[in-house]
């Protein structure tokens, strides 16, 4: 029988934190999303008031080590305060698009995530 272990991350190292209004966070949105060529519509996640959206650094040999040693590097956290929307509209370049908003409340980590974001002030040197 095979044996099963499961390890939680302990830890997570956010190395930017980015805090917007509401209309430039979903506007940063859309524009990544169509610099990237991405198709469909993008989304971001939320949980109690708090809209977000992750940049990942790329799995490198670094990387891969600590996650396996239980601890995330995001390389960037935006955020924005505001209501649950399934959907918000951007303006970019005179035109509308659509942003998803996906309710992220069953991921712990991501609850603990938010429950700094609440706390963080932004300085001149943080945004």
């Amino acid at each position: 029988m095979v044996e099963i272990e499961y390890r939680p991350y302990q830890k997570i190292v956010v190395h930017e934190l980015r805090k917007l209004d509401v209309p430039d966070f979903f506007k940063s949105i859309v524009e990544q999303a169509e610099a990237q060529k991405q198709a469909g519509i993008p989304a971001v996640n939320w949980i109690d008031g708090v809209a977000f959206a992750i940049g990942q650094f790329p799995p490198t040999p670094e990387t891969i080590s600590e996650n396996l040693k239980g601890i995330i590097h995001y390389a960037i956290v935006s955020f924005t305060e505001t209501s649950f929307q399934e959907e918000k509209r951007a303006m970019v370049n005179s035109r509308e698009f659509p942003v998803r908003m996906l309710k992220a409340d069953k991921n712990p980590d991501f609850v603990e995530l938010v429950k700094y974001l609440k706390s963080f002030k932004a300085t001149p040197n943080s945004s």
